[in-house]
């Protein structure tokens, strides 16, 4: 249910489809009615925060939420809005992503529940967006008063467009994230959730988390339509070798704990309770922390439905491995999570062809070099009599058929076989 719209003109040529985009926490990097609050102090700042909370977990109304949150704002001058919303950050990559949309003759339409109308024609026209709907602002000279009383669904909205441009439903192509665009997602032919709340998941037929907007392409546009930098696979060997960067940083800490292990413990163990929380706020649909931006640049296509457990194993892993082992033990056995599992992955990837579990994607190419570089390790910081067998119960670890599980049992299972063989 949503807000009184403005058209923007549109075009008399045919179109292959609409793609309507939502604003705040799509392309905007946070919320307009947020922003504005958030200048009439701590007190109201506060206040909005808990009303976005409840909106998020689905106990408010988009009604409620708007209505009390123009009354915590006040009285709003026009320019204090228009300069509000030019400072909000962007995804990056949206006139890109929209010129590709409309030379494959897309219309383009942005509509919000919560920016006024006069705002999103700035923005439409900036972005070259072909249509514009947003909430109702009534002026009395300097001032805007909103009016969050007469809302029109969104679906409604999309309605009008398609009769006037004599398309249907199943040629929308819909971008949200939150609640109030659930509804939309379902109707819509293809629903993109960007960077979505935990509601808008479940209805999206497509979840998309990050900062680059050209990452909804590929999801509406043919591979060999687009540039070799727009599609699919350049999305997912960025993604992919970003996460193994930060897979590998694991070596760093059984060497922090060498010197001073009640360190490396405070640092494992802050890092995993600040994951925890910020990936609870990353599922409602809120960034909560820096990490947030991480795991969302991370993130693989087929995580995306929930929280991501990867990192916390891993964490655990080495966090428990160097609580319970000494040195000699738990260096090789995180370096082996650490170095061993990145290359095994990246090789799986790009040359595997012969798979063990294809539930979980592991091959026997992937799993080799699992063993040799384990190997390697090995020999270079244990009896070589152990070198082999260890890293035999090491590759065994890492292809167990349970998702994500090998980050946890890889380091500690390799440093208690170590252990017992000593």
């Amino acid at each position: 249910m949503l807000q009184r719209c403005e058209v923007g003109k549109m075009s008399e040529m045919s179109y292959n489809g609409i793609v309507v985009l939502d604003v705040d926490g799509v392309l905007f990097k946070d919320i307009f009615l947020k922003r504005i609050v958030r200048s009439r102090g701590l007190k109201n700042y506060l206040k909005i925060l808990l009303l976005g909370i409840q909106y998020y977990i689905d106990k408010i109304s988009i009604q409620h939420l708007l209505r009390e949150g123009y009354k915590l704002a006040g009285n709003i001058h026009t320019n204090e809005a228009l300069m509000t919303a030019d400072k909000i950050r962007r995804v990056t990559h949206i006139r890109e992503t929209i010129a590709v949309l409309k030379r494959e003759r897309y219309f383009v339409s942005i509509i919000s529940a919560g920016i006024p109308n006069f705002v999103l024609r700035d923005l439409a026209g900036d972005i070259d967006a072909d249509h514009y709907a947003g909430i109702r602002a009534e002026k009395h000279g300097d001032f805007i008063r909103v009016d969050t009383e007469t809302l029109v669904p969104k679906i409604q909205i999309v309605d009008g467009i398609l009769q006037k441009l004599g398309l249907e439903w199943k040629d929308v192509i819909s971008v949200g994230d939150d609640p109030n665009n659930a509804e939309l997602l379902q109707k819509s032919n293809i629903g993109i959730g960007f960077n979505p709340s935990a509601l808008v998941r479940k209805h999206s037929d497509v979840v998309i988390e990050g900062n680059n907007f050209l990452e909804i392409l590929p999801y509406i546009i043919p591979s060999n339509r687009l540039p070799k930098n727009m599609r699919r696979t350049r999305f997912y060997w960025k993604r992919e070798l970003f996460r193994k960067g930060i897979h590998a940083l694991g070596s760093v800490f059984p060497f922090v704990a060498r010197f001073h292990t009640p360190l490396s413990i405070s640092i494992l163990s802050g890092a995993l309770l600040l994951y925890g929380i910020s990936e609870i706020f990353r599922y409602m649909g809120m960034s909560f922390s820096p990490i947030a931006l991480i795991t969302r640049k991370a993130q693989r296509m087929d995580e995306k439905r929930g929280i991501i457990i990867g990192p916390i194993f891993l964490g655990l892993g080495i966090l428990l491995t160097i609580c319970v082992f000494d040195y000699s033990v738990y260096l090789p056995a995180v370096l082996i999570v650490s170095v061993s599992d990145c290359l095994s992955a990246i090789v799986g990837i790009l040359f595997g062809k012969v798979y063990i579990f294809r539930s979980r994607k592991r091959t026997v190419e992937g799993s080799f070099t699992f063993f040799a570089a384990s190997s390697i390790i090995l020999f270079l910081t244990v009896d070589p009599a152990m070198a082999i067998p260890a890293a035999v119960i090491a590759t065994i670890l890492e292809i167990i058929p349970v998702y994500n599980i090998d980050n946890l049992l890889v380091p500690f299972g390799t440093a208690l076989f170590l252990y017992l063989m000593k």
